[in-house]
């Protein structure tokens, strides 16, 4: 599989957010790589696990952020992280691994420019409205 490149689409305009969804890529990517070359069943899962395990930091953060803002829509984007993990534990036992990859791409891809961005809008104009109110 090809090497998913970081967009500038993928921006939230959250810095805290960016830089893990920077490395939530890099991940994928790597694992993508090594998963492909390896013949170690033990070190395969293990990726996996790693990468399960950072997906599940990844939206805590996120959602204690939504939590910190008053995100108004954070118990839908709770549970479009609740079903990645569902569906991501799920592709995670299949014997190929190239349909887990384009199923991480994909909703990497979709979830960062729609469902973050709407987050980082939020926040950043959370933060403007706050610091407007601070100037008075």
């Amino acid at each position: 599989m090809s090497e998913l490149v970081w967009n500038a689409a993928y921006d939230s305009g959250v810095e805290e957010i960016d830089l893990q969804h920077r490395y939530f890529l890099a991940l994928i990517n790597r694992l993508s790589s090594e998963l492909a070359s390896c013949a170690d069943a033990n070190y395969r899962q293990r990726l996996l696990n790693e990468l399960a395990k950072y997906a599940i930091f990844h939206f805590v953060s996120e959602e204690n952020m939504m939590i910190k803002f008053a995100y108004p829509d954070a118990d839908r984007h709770r549970m479009l992280h609740i079903e990645l993990i569902d569906q991501l534990s799920s592709r995670m036992q299949a014997k190929t691994y190239a349909p887990l990859f384009v199923f991480l791409v994909d909703w990497f891809i979709q979830h960062t420019t729609t469902e973050d961005r709407l987050i980082g809008e939020f926040v950043r104009n959370h933060a403007a409205t706050r610091e407007l109110a601070s100037d008075s």
